[in-house]
This record gives C-alpha cells, structure tokens and sequence, in this order.
C-alpha cells in the first residue's frame, strides 16, 4: 500500500496523476449511479438510484430518481436542494465541511489534485489500472460528520464510493461507466 499522508514519493505521485488524468474530462460527463445506505436506526438498509452530471467547469448535478427523489445543483458557490415542491440555496463559501464534499466530485473530474490533497488526506492502494482513495477529511468540522471516504475504480473509470458517516452511517455508491457528450 502506497501512503500519501506524507511527502509521497515518485512512484506514488505519478500514480495519483495518472488516476487523476484519466478521470478528468473536459466535456460534459454523465455517471449513473446505485446507492445503498445502511442506517442503524432502520430495519433494511435504503437503495436509491440516479445520475451525477458533470459540465465542465464547475456544475455538477445529482439526480435521486423515484418518489422520493431529489436533485442537488452545484454551481460555482451555490448548492441548490430541491425536493418534492421545495427549493433551497447554500451559499458554500459559508459552509466550508459542505463545501469541500461538493468539491471532491470537481476536483477529480478536473485532475485539481492540489485541491484534494488541500481537503483530504490521502492513502493509495494499487496502481492506475486498478485503485483505491481513502480519503480523511483535513476539515476537522467535516471529519466529525465524514470521518472517511474511500474511492475506488479501474482504467480511467471511477466505480464505487463508500462514505462513512458519524452514527454508524454508510453509503456505497456504485457507479456504471462514463457517458459522454459528443
């Protein structure tokens, strides 16, 4: 396992770059998206389905299909929540923890490997064809909410999330291939 809590060596940077290169896109980006959260105060865990989408350079959506749906809208500095019949705006310049979750999505579709390694400690497992992120919020407020984040994926392709939230909480996300815009 290759560490990137301390100064990284070559090896370990040069992969990091190379999973971040091959994420990044410079045109519209489309992830569909299965999540299954386990709460401990509910019987059976909650499975959700979606689609994250990604426009270039800084708005990125995410789409909860279903009845219970709901559509969150990041762009630049404002997070927009719409659920049901309601609507609501987040400044994310006042809201730092939130800020830097709704940046980690950017930072990877952009290759801004100076913004993840400023919001997360970094720990790399594998090489570039085959990868895990474990990510540890440097955001101390952030860290109380999500103490861990763990990313993983293969050949340029990011396939599951796993998000580990105070209460016993947890998220997987599991992500199908790419969709483009020509």
């Amino acid at each position: 396992m290759i560490a990137l809590l301390v100064p990284a060596d070559a090896t370990a940077g040069d992969t990091l770059d190379r999973i971040l290169a091959g994420l990044a896109t410079d045109r519209d980006a489309t992830l569909t998206f299965e999540e299954r959260r386990d709460d401990p105060m509910l019987e059976f865990p909650e499975t959700r389905s979606g689609s994250l989408f990604f426009e270039p350079p800084d708005t990125l959506i995410r789409q909860v299909d279903g009845p219970r749906g709901e559509k969150v809208h990041i762009e630049g500095d404002t997070l927009t929540l719409e659920r049901r019949s309601s609507s609501r705006e987040i400044d994310l310049s006042e809201q730092p923890a939130l800020a830097t979750l709704a940046g980690l999505f950017r930072a990877l579709l952009t290759d801004d490997r100076e913004t993840l390694e400023g919001d997360f400690e970094i720990e790399l497992s594998g090489d570039a064809d085959a990868w895990t992120l474990e990510l540890v919020p440097r955001d101390r407020a952030l860290r109380r909410m999500v103490p861990e984040l763990t990313l993983s994926g293969t050949d340029g392709e990011l396939r599951e999330l796993v998000t580990i939230e105070s209460g016993g909480h947890q998220s997987r996300m599991r992500f199908e291939p790419s969709q483009y815009a020509d």
